[in-house]
């Protein structure tokens, strides 16, 4: 404090202080104390207190000053050392100088062990060039750059993290020798990261799935007519990509001609009434002019208002399945060894014929055939050349007779064949006259010539039967009784016939005829 009489100027305080000490002053007087002052000491009482009021403002306004701070301090450590995100302040180096806690967990280790270590030393080795071309793209654009990377904790455990670079605020360097400091904020992205990967390896095994399933979807929109087919329909038919369907009448243009009819009356029904899904059987078209059997589901796909906007269409390539199952039914009604239809298809297709008899008042012929001394070749051959013997005959019998006329293996070497459309007795006769002709010949089998004369038996709608199996008995009793008269005739049957015929036949099937 100076004296008010030196002559070295004083300091003049502010005039807010001034104003707001004198004012405090101004409460605080006590005029009785001036009564005994000259003016003088009152002026010189009075600048001392006033003076000594203005440090107790400035004081309190230091204080003040100091408890923002500390509250301020106290929210940063808020914000910076208990963030959720990780933020680090790097040299330009790659030295960390400065973590908060959630950097330091991350990393896996104290704070105070992060710093002086280099940040690398924390990226995984595959990840580290992700890391070095962020930084080299932050330096020449000038701007805040992310990426996402792999880091290795002090345990070993990895963490996928997302890091955003840029330079510390405040600190970028004042001097050319000054070296800038990076701050960088790493967030934890692994539950993200796993649940992408379970995403992608989810969409994958679905992928698999539909693939080994042969499965593809498409979408019809019913206001437009537009169809969307997604790339891998192409797998399916062989299109290309620009040559995918994309209105419905192109799409139905690929359909078989005998299911296009019926395949758009579903899609119209459907559209009609959409509640409940449902499935149709097709065959399409593909790039290489062959049709494919699918099987398509129906599945609505309503708007805001609950109206019908798409159709949906999850189709699966059935045509191997269909194929299986064409197989399957062809084994279970053909013969394996000769391929002619077995007793099963027999049984359904001659009782298809008798009714079409019946209802035209018509005549049907059933004609069972027998190889003359067949056991005797197997016995002697061996099965192997009586299996060939057996197909021989069977494709010179399909060849003796007309395409609309039904030729069967029974089992063994007795065969049926059921004469459609006969209008007497000599359209038989001369049929079987003809069989005789063409089955007579030699076979030519593992270098032999083997000849075995069929024996026929017949038998006549409605003359000697009414049933199949009734004409078939019937049939069966007259063979072996030709075979009794002479091996290679045929004999209609009649009442006087015996089933027991088979027992007397079977003593002139033993040896085998070969032809020199």
């Amino acid at each position: 404090m100076r004296h008010p009489d030196d002559s070295t100027p004083v300091q003049v305080p502010g005039p807010d202080l001034r104003h707001r000490a004198e004012a405090r002053f101004a409460t605080q007087a006590n005029p009785g104390m001036d009564t005994f002052l000259s003016e003088t000491a009152e002026r010189l009482v009075h600048e001392l207190r006033v003076h000594q009021i203005e440090l107790e403002l400035q004081n309190e306004e230091l204080r003040q000053t100091q408890e923002a701070l500390e509250w301020s301090h106290a929210r940063y450590f808020d914000l910076y050392d208990l963030a959720p995100a990780g933020y680090l302040t790097l040299s330009d180096a790659g030295l960390i100088q400065e973590t908060n806690l959630a950097a330091a967990t991350l990393l896996g280790t104290s704070r105070a062990h992060l710093v002086g270590l280099s940040l690398t030393r924390f990226i995984l080795p595959a990840d580290q060039d992700t890391y070095y071309r962020c930084r080299r793209q932050r330096r020449a654009a000038g701007e805040r750059k992310s990426c996402e990377l792999r880091l290795r904790q002090v345990s070993g455990q990895q963490v996928w993290c997302y890091l955003e670079i840029g330079l510390e605020l405040g600190l970028m360097p004042k001097t050319p020798g000054d070296r800038p400091l990076w701050r960088l904020i790493l967030v934890d992205i692994s539950v993200r990261k796993h649940s992408e990967q379970a995403l992608i390896d989810t969409k994958e095994r679905l992928r698999r799935v539909a693939e080994i399933a042969e499965l593809t979807f498409w979408e019809w929109d019913v206001h437009t007519n537009q169809v969307f087919f997604p790339p891998e329909w192409w797998q399916q038919t062989g299109h290309s990509l620009d040559e995918l369907p994309h209105r419905l009448e192109e799409w139905a243009a690929l359909l078989h001609p005998e299911d296009r009819v019926r395949v758009l009356d579903v899609l119209d029904r459907f559209v009609e009434a959409h509640a409940a899904p449902c499935e149709m059987q097709y065959r399409l078209r593909c790039k290489d002019d062959l049709y494919r059997w699918f099987v398509s589901r129906l599945e609505a796909i309503l708007d805001t208002q609950g109206m019908l906007e798409r159709v949906l269409l999850v189709r699966q390539d059935v045509t191997r399945r269909k194929m299986s199952e064409d197989r399957a039914i062809y084994l279970a009604q053909h013969d394996p060894l000769t391929g002619l239809s077995s007793r099963a298809l027999l049984d359904q297709l001659a009782n298809h014929m008798l009714a079409s008899a019946r209802r035209a008042s018509g005549q049907l012929a059933v004609l069972f055939f027998d190889l003359d001394h067949f056991k005797a070749v197997n016995d002697t051959y061996g099965h192997p050349v009586g299996d060939q013997l057996l197909q021989g005959f069977a494709r010179r019998l399909l060849d003796a007779f007309r395409a609309e006329d039904l030729v069967a293996r029974l089992g063994g070497d007795e065969f049926i064949v059921v004469l459609a459309n006969v209008h007497d007795r000599e359209d038989v006769v001369h049929a079987a006259r003809g069989a005789i002709a063409d089955l007579t010949p030699a076979y030519p089998l593992a270098g032999l010539a083997l000849r075995c004369l069929p024996s026929l038996g017949i038998s006549l709608f409605p003359q000697d039967g009414d049933t199949i199996d009734a004409l078939i008995k019937r049939a069966d009793a007259a063979m072996y009784r030709a075979k009794q008269i002479s091996p290679g005739c045929y004999q209609f049957a009649s009442a006087a016939l015996d089933p027991q015929a088979r027992t007397t036949a079977g003593l002139a099937d033993q040896t085998p005829m070969e032809s020199e």
